[in-house]
């Protein structure tokens, strides 16, 4: 008997579903027949904003063999992109003496707008991408089912990669908080990581701190956390000098009694700032101040939405370490910010996970979505 196109194509989604479902399941029996003799291997992809990064993972989190690094390139058709990270993956295979085969999954960390359960990047800001089916082009090329190849976004999968051998190890309930040219974020609650009904959820760099406050025009929306707390907004907020009683932004520029004053835009850096600050500049430790203020009264919302045990720092301005840490300390247990009737137990740290940690979190998501942890 004939069977009719719409038949013909239940019967192949039925197909792709129970190879699906056979091949997680063939990854279970792998790990209980495997467990105490063979470490499992993971793939770990990080597309970043600029560069591409490959390594290999085993399940305790250790890298394995080389790590591939590549600048992006003005290519960014996904075809093109993935076809590379396949040719990286086996170049990082071989230096390890693993054979595809034997990798148990594929985690791929991607900037963007993304829907992690189909695989899926629905935009991203700096590639050309809209509903790019990524799991699925990232199997194509490397010959392999698209049944063990996870997306995670890129802030979850630094905090991913704390959670399995980072400062946030054994935790449950953790805020990992990257500031860098914004504020990215990762939030873990109970375990499960919170990704929203649209997964957008964990874009607090976005949460509006003072309505109407400093401009941003990246979104349009002014006042926003990241515009005074993270890395690029310390030597912006420098550069522009003083901020006047009831002002959001600075007037006359650096003053002339700071170290800091004559130094080109490029020169003034959030490093510089926190540089002069150590060494006793009057004026760089006031933006400092007011940065780990900020810092401080946006984790204090972070609590109050999440309740973390943790909120851990990353990116280039927690490098300044315990001179960051100490005063976002300060400032956050003053007692004006918090409840009379509970004490204040919230722990901040900077994040331990090591060098090309999105994409040790990258693997971790993939042996989490595939019930290896």
């Amino acid at each position: 008997m004939e069977r009719g196109p719409l038949v013909c194509a239940a019967l192949a989604g039925a197909a792709a579903a129970t190879a699906g479902v056979l091949a997680v399941q063939a990854l279970r029996q792998s790990k209980q027949h495997h467990q105490g003799h063979v470490s499992r291997r993971f793939v770990g992809i990080d597309i970043g904003g600029t560069n591409l990064t490959v390594g290999l993972v085993d399940d305790e989190g250790n890298l394995l063999g080389k790590v591939s690094f590549e600048p992006m390139g003005d290519n960014k058709d996904a075809r093109v992109i993935t076809s590379r990270l396949a040719e990286m993956a086996r170049d990082v295979l071989k230096s390890a003496s693993c054979e595809l085969r034997h990798v148990t999954g594929v985690g791929v960390c991607s900037p963007g707008l993304l829907d992690c359960a189909r695989g899926v990047v629905k935009a991203a800001a700096n590639l050309p991408w809209k509903n790019v089916k990524l799991t699925q082009l990232l199997a194509d090329a490397l010959n392999i089912s698209s049944a063990i190849v996870v997306l995670e976004n890129d802030g979850n999968t630094a905090l991913l990669a704390e959670l399995w051998i980072g400062a946030a190890k054994g935790k449950k309930d953790v805020v990992l908080l990257t500031l860098g040219t914004g504020i990215g974020a990762g939030i873990i609650c109970g375990g499960h990581l919170i990704r929203g009904c649209k997964g957008e959820a964990g874009e607090l760099g976005h949460m509006i701190l003072i309505p109407g406050g400093r401009p941003n025009a990246g979104t349009g929306v002014n006042g926003i956390w990241e515009v005074y707390a993270s890395a690029s907004s310390v030597a912006k907020r420098a550069v522009e000098g003083p901020v006047p009683d009831g002002g959001h932004t600075g007037a006359g520029g650096v003053p002339s009694s700071s170290s800091l004053h004559g130094l080109t835009t490029q020169a003034l850096t959030c490093k510089e700032v926190f540089k002069q600050a150590a060494a006793g500049d009057a004026y760089a430790q006031s933006v400092v101040r007011d940065t780990a203020k900020a810092l401080a009264i946006g984790s204090i919302n972070c609590c109050r939405c999440y309740d973390p045990d943790v909120i851990l720092f990353t990116g280039g301005m927690a490098e300044a370490g315990e001179q960051l840490l100490e005063q976002v300390r300060e400032q956050f247990a003053l007692p004006e910010h918090h409840w009379s009737i509970a004490p204040v137990t919230l722990e901040f740290r900077i994040a331990a996970a090591p060098a090309h940690a999105s994409l040790i979190g990258a693997a971790y998501a993939a042996c989490r979505a595939l019930d290896c942890d």
